[in-house]
């Protein structure tokens, strides 16, 4: 999958640019047209589309010339690659759940999500600023230096990150949180973070090596919820389709 204008577009790093801290806009009914014609919209959902269709199978030739086979994206294939970026972040992923430690589940009776769960978010709260410099690109973090109201991109990255967990508040953890950590991905990609190579190879790493053990794999959804939540954010289906249920072969002359 070459890049084409289907793609997330990266951000000039040559032109200013104006960070500003994420903050709730939409509270009613009313306010979705407004969100649905904004260029936040546009952007989400090219990543989102660009990451699902970097998981599509593929038709190669098989062993024999007069036959082909499909190619699909798989857990630990060798066909994948993971860029420096995408290996980083999944340590950052795993310093997360490292930190479910120290803040073990409250044995005491709840009704909703287990009050430890506040605990592991302030905690989580205090040190992302220093994950997020341990962990990203020096040069994503130093992307525009700092706008007139003193906001950088840390600042935008560390609250789309932080969304991604659940509500300290409400103690829950639902599709909301899910799109906030591809909103982090998405701004993580727009500040040149990852590499942008043709055929999707970066989108199949950021898919298996990141999203999927962040929606299967978190350590942080039995503290928030008592149990692990479904997921809802679902890339790459069609890979699996194919795995299952793999087309004939076929007569490439035929």
């Amino acid at each position: 999958m070459s890049r084409s204008a289907s793609s997330l577009e990266a951000l000039d790093p040559s032109q200013a640019h104006t960070f500003l801290k994420p903050t709730k806009k939409i509270h009613e009914g009313q306010d979705v047209p407004q969100f649905l014609m904004s260029k936040a919209y546009k952007d989400i959902t090219t990543f989102i589309m660009q990451l699902n269709g970097s998981m599509y199978p593929r038709i190669v030739q098989g062993d024999d010339s007069r036959q082909r086979k499909a190619e699909v994206w798989e857990l630990d294939s060798p066909l994948v690659t993971y860029s420096d970026t995408v290996k980083s972040l999944r340590e950052l992923l795993g310093r997360f759940g490292a930190i479910v430690e120290e803040a073990p589940p409250d044995t005491g009776p709840r009704r909703f999500g287990n009050v430890s769960f506040r605990k592991w978010y302030f905690i989580v709260e205090t040190r992302i600023p220093e994950l997020l410099k341990a962990y990203l690109p020096a040069r994503v973090l130093a992307f525009g230096g700092k706008s007139s109201e003193g906001v950088r991109a840390n600042d935008e990255l560390e609250a789309y990150l932080l969304g991604s967990f659940g509500s300290p508040q409400r103690l829950d953890y639902g599709t909301g949180h899910e799109l906030s950590f591809v909103a982090f991905l998405a701004c993580v990609w727009k500040l040149g973070g990852f590499g942008h190579e043709n055929d999707g190879v970066e989108e199949r790493g950021i898919v298996l090596g990141l999203i999927e053990p962040y929606v299967y794999s978190n350590a942080i959804l039995p503290i928030v919820l008592g149990v692990r939540s479904y997921p809802c954010l679902i890339i790459g289906v069609a890979a699996q389709v194919s795995a299952a249920c793999p087309p004939p072969d076929h007569d490439l002359h035929s």
